[in-house]
């Protein structure tokens, strides 16, 4: 007679995310005012990282504009440099907060040290992005029939006669920018902050977005808005805007999650 054969049995803990504080609903003013009130603390240093970026943007831009059917491909590039000079702002901050100096060999050593999450930070988005402009291209083949030539495209697009086109077009970017928001809002200052593994700040963001809406529509509408002011002004704004925003997001991860 064969001998019992026992199998382990592997018991997996659910991810559970991190514990965040109810957020008030006009609370997002006050993370911008900290923002500022921060970034101002070490303008030289953070203005260095927003100007990066503007001229990052304005490079990719004004390159788009010259190869019109490669402006997914530039903006993808865009997407894969965001992160991280992001994270750089947030550990800036972070070094704000604990009193402890910046020049301009850390601030290079920071980013050197975040390569890592900020490169997979940058395959997600990079996925996001390839499935919209995907997703965008069936969406306009569907109307390709009621489309004129290829000879006048933009027209096009601005026809009343394309308006369906349109909004649905703009549903689906909708939708591909609550998934970005929610995945990486809170997300990218907690993998900053280096107390965290990846899954768990993935997780713990997307928990905090959907169970505390109000708030977090008018913290994305906020950013939103300062960002498109900021590409109106061809990314020059966003020297400013870029550092400041990031100062904000780090001010209100603190508040939600470290004071929960």
């Amino acid at each position: 007679m064969n001998p019992s054969k026992h199998v382990p049995v592997v018991h997996y803990a659910p991810l559970a995310p991190l514990k965040a504080r109810k957020i008030g609903l006009l609370e997002p003013f006050e993370w911008l005012a900290a923002g500022w009130k921060s970034f101002w603390s070490v303008k030289s240093y953070a203005l260095l990282f927003g100007i990066l970026f503007a001229i990052s943007g304005a490079l990719i831009s004004y390159a788009a504009l010259g190869n019109p059917q490669m402006v997914f491909a530039f903006w993808s590039g865009f997407v894969l440099i965001a992160p991280g000079l992001a994270m750089v702002v947030y550990h800036m901050a972070q070094r704000h907060d604990e009193g402890k100096p910046l020049n301009l060999v850390r601030c290079g050593d920071l980013f050197r040290q975040n390569l890592g999450h900020s490169l997979l930070l940058a395959l997600f988005l990079a996925i996001v992005m390839i499935v919209w402009i995907r997703v965008s291209t069936l969406v306009a083949a569907m109307y390709a029939v009621s489309m004129p030539g290829m000879v006048d495209i933009s027209g096009a697009f601005l026809s009343m006669d394309n308006i369906g086109m349109l909004l649905t077009l703009g549903g689906v970017g909708a939708v591909f920018a609550l998934i970005v928001f929610a995945l990486f809002a809170w997300s990218m200052p907690m993998l900053a902050r280096g107390r965290e593994n990846f899954a768990t700040a993935i997780v713990s963001s997307v928990h905090t977005v959907f169970t505390q809406p109000a708030p977090m529509l008018l913290w994305g509408v906020i950013v939103a808005v300062l960002t498109i002011l900021s590409m109106a002004t061809f990314f020059i704004a966003f020297a400013v805007v870029f550092p400041w925003l990031g100062f904000a997001t780090w001010e209100a991860y603190k508040r939600i999650f470290e004071s929960a």
